[in-house]
C-alpha cells in the first residue's frame, strides 16, 4: 500500500473563531469549509484551510475544537509555513498576539532563513523564507 498524496494537518486548538482569524490574517490561508460532528463528548468543529489559490490535492491545514473535552497541552506538533518576508510576517504575528520564541535566523547552508513563533494558543509554527529565491 502506498499513500497517495498528504492530505492534511489538524492541530487542536481551544478557541476556534481566535485561530481561524490568527492563520487567515497572518498567512492570508483561505477557509475551504467548516465540519461540525458528533455530540457530547465526541462533539468537534473544524476549520478547513488552504494556502491561496491551492487546488486538489494540496494538502490543507485544519483547526479542530473539541468544546466538551479538555484542550490538550500545547507543543504536540511545529507547522512550518514558507513565506515572502520573513521580517514582516514575524511583525504581523507579534502584532496578532503571537511570541517569537526564536528570532529570525540566518541558515545559509540551507538556504534560507528560519524563525520559530508561538500562536496566541502556544502552538509552534515555523516560519522560513528562501534566500535568492
Amino acid at each position: 500500500m502506498t499513500a497517495l498524496a498528504f492530505s492534511f494537518t489538524k492541530i487542536i486548538v481551544k478557541d476556534l473563531a481566535a485561530a481561524e482569524h490568527f492563520y487567515t490574517q497572518l498567512f492570508g490561508l483561505e477557509v475551504v469549509g467548516y465540519i461540525n460532528l458528533g455530540e457530547g463528548e465526541a462533539l468537534m468543529n473544524e476549520v478547513i484551510l488552504k494556502t491561496a489559490g491551492a487546488q486538489p490535492p494540496a494538502p490543507n491545514f485544519i483547526l479542530v475544537s473539541y468544546p466538551n473535552r479538555n484542550c490538550p497541552a500545547t507543543g504536540e506538533a511545529t507547522t512550518g509555513f514558507v513565506v515572502d518576508d520573513l521580517d514582516a510576517t514575524l511583525a504581523v504575528a507579534t502584532a496578532a498576539g503571537a511570541t517569537i520564541e526564536l528570532g529570525a535566523t540566518d541558515v545559509p547552508e540551507h538556504g534560507l532563513r528560519a524563525a520559530y513563533i508561538l500562536d496566541p494558543q502556544c502552538h509552534r509554527v515555523e516560519l522560513l523564507q528562501m534566500l535568492n529565491a
